[in-house]
């Protein structure tokens, strides 16, 4: 086996850069059908990552598992605190997977699934470096596992938050695009910057109060595979693709006409609320909703 270094990733120059983004970083090394070792600094340590993909090559994956020991002493047992083991991508580049590793999130557990592959154990090597071996993570992460690629103009809106700014997904290629963008929007005037014809979602900071708002507009009148996109693609902007890029939703709404919008409820449950996401149920680090591995089938299905 002959292992090659890639080039080292620094982290963010900006020294107020949250650990997500600098994990975000990682993209665009890691590849889900490749196995290899990553060497990460967490809180000033060092953390050696075995990196195992369930679709990689099986020699490869039982390669690089057989020789964990041996590349922490190849590269200096003194300098790691911890070895784990990740078979996907989010339990390396997703911020929630470290919270529960360190204690921090609400789903941290010690114990190992006893169903788990051979690999898994929780000890310490003779030099101090504390082997986690694998532990599955109980955030499923499925929002970042179905979060939609986003165009570069809609991009540029999230990050600029202008007043105003509304997406959708494109259906036929799963991507969110930019359907407006304005500065100076009166609360007045946003309902009539809604499509009417399709779902759509819509930032926007509120001038009077400056509260950011997410608006999920799903006309009666959008088919339902539109309907089931936008629907499946909420927790990945919000959780993902607006928290990567420092933005935070105050009050999520869903309307299915534009004539139904209102700021002046405080009630953060304002709507029908077909998409169970948007009731705000959490469930340890990662936000669920009654039926959503059903709606996932559906959405396969469809595909």
């Amino acid at each position: 086996m002959c292992l090659q270094a890639l080039s080292p990733i620094p982290y963010p120059e900006d020294t107020q850069h949250t650990f997500q983004q600098a994990l975000n970083r990682l993209d665009s090394v890691l590849n889900p059908k490749r196995a290899s070792y990553l060497v990460l600094r967490v809180e000033g340590s060092l953390v050696a990552i075995t990196f195992v993909p369930y679709v990689a090559i099986v020699n490869d994956n039982t390669a690089l598992l057989e020789n964990r020991q041996l590349l922490l002493e190849t590269l200096g047992e003194q300098h790691f605190s911890a070895s784990i083991i990740c078979k996907e991508m989010g339990e390396v580049v997703d911020a929630r997977s470290w919270d529960e590793r360190s204690g921090e999130g609400h789903s941290w557990n010690r114990d190992y699934d006893e169903r788990a592959d051979g690999c898994e154990r929780d000890d310490e090597t003779t030099s101090g470096v504390h082997d986690l071996g694998y532990k599955k993570n109980k955030c499923r992460l499925c929002d970042r596992r179905m979060k939609n690629n986003i165009d570069d103009a809609a991009l540029s809106a999230l990050k600029s938050l202008v007043e105003g700014g509304g997406c959708s997904v494109n259906v036929s290629t799963e991507i969110l695009q930019l359907n407006f963008r304005a500065n100076d929007l009166a609360p007045a005037d946003v309902a009539s910057r809604l499509p009417t014809d399709k779902p759509s979602f819509t930032f926007y900071r509120h001038a009077s109060n400056h509260r950011l708002y997410f608006i999920f507009c799903a006309p009666d009148s959008a088919n339902v595979k539109e309907r089931m996109k936008h629907t499946m693609a909420i927790p990945g902007l919000i959780n993902i693709i607006a928290k990567d890029n420092s933005v935070s939703v105050d009050q999520k709404l869903e309307i299915h006409d534009p004539e139904e919008l209102d700021f002046e409820q405080k009630d953060e449950r304002i709507g029908k609320f077909r998409s169970m996401y948007l009731r705000n149920e959490w469930a340890g680090t990662e936000s669920q909703w009654a039926g959503m591995e059903a709606q996932q089938k559906i959405l396969d299905a469809i595909r």
